[in-house]
């Protein structure tokens, strides 16, 4: 169930991304949820050798997937404050360059 949630959560960003013409800032954040979702899988492969993790990496993988579909949906409803945002990081990643 929760690779559905997770594949779901990444076509909705990419087309999030496409209708507000921003299909490169999608393409970049799904490009960083799936490197999220290798930590989180190299994180389970070590913490499983020293104890049983069940599923929790897939619901932890799910909840990644499901705030990035958050904010995608939050910038399709909200341009302004999304746009403000990403002008704040980008300041942001400027100054510690």
């Amino acid at each position: 169930m929760a690779i559905w949630v997770i594949l779901g959560s990444m076509a909705f960003v990419l087309l999030a991304g496409g209708a507000r013409g921003r299909g490169g800032v999608a393409f970049a954040d799904v490009t960083l949820l799936v490197m999220l979702l290798a930590l989180v899988a190299i994180g389970n492969l070590v913490i499983g050798r020293f104890t049983y993790t069940g599923d929790m990496a897939w619901t932890v993988a799910a909840l990644l997937a499901g705030g990035f579909a958050v904010d995608a949906f939050y910038g399709l409803l909200a341009p302004d404050r999304q746009k403000r945002r990403d002008r704040k990081l980008r300041r942001l990643m400027r100054r510690r360059a």
